[in-house]
């Protein structure tokens, strides 16, 4: 009886590490690649909605390549960089872009890029987390 609770208990406690959080179990970054267009920002509970595109104005969008490779779209901007997934849905973004003024819904995508750190996929729906619960919701587009 004395082996046995130890046991059970490491055993509890791998199964509740590993089944807790937001993930979603993904086989590779096939399902992930494709292009993405920002939706919705969720920030401190309030969510914000996209706003109509002005003339001149570009779709925030990211576009998840094979091989780590990413691009995408600010408001007013053209981004290129790198993605890497890893275990429990984590996910590191990197790269730059032009730097022509943004509006101030690419000014919320911008910032919040840099910081994204977990990402929950859905059929046709992808939520980047970032600075705890914050969440930038993408629909996919291709």
């Amino acid at each position: 009886m004395n082996k046995i609770a130890p046991l059970s208990t490491f055993v509890l406690l791998i199964f509740l590490l590993t089944g807790c959080g937001k993930t979603t179990t993904i086989s590779s970054n096939m399902e992930l690649t494709g292009k993405w267009e920002l939706q919705s920002i969720v920030q401190n509970s309030d969510t914000i909605q996209k706003p109509q595109l002005a003339k001149g104005q570009m779709p925030v969008s990211l576009n998840f390549k094979e091989k780590g490779e990413l691009e995408g779209t600010s408001s007013t901007n053209i981004l290129t960089g790198f993605y890497e997934t890893a275990q429990q849905n984590t996910i590191q973004l990197g790269g730059g872009g032009t730097e022509r003024a943004e509006t101030k819904w690419g000014n919320l995508f911008v910032n919040a890029l840099p910081h994204v750190n977990i990402y929950d996929l859905k059929v046709n729906r992808l939520i980047l987390y970032y600075e705890n619960d914050n969440q930038m919701i993408f629909s996919r587009v291709q």
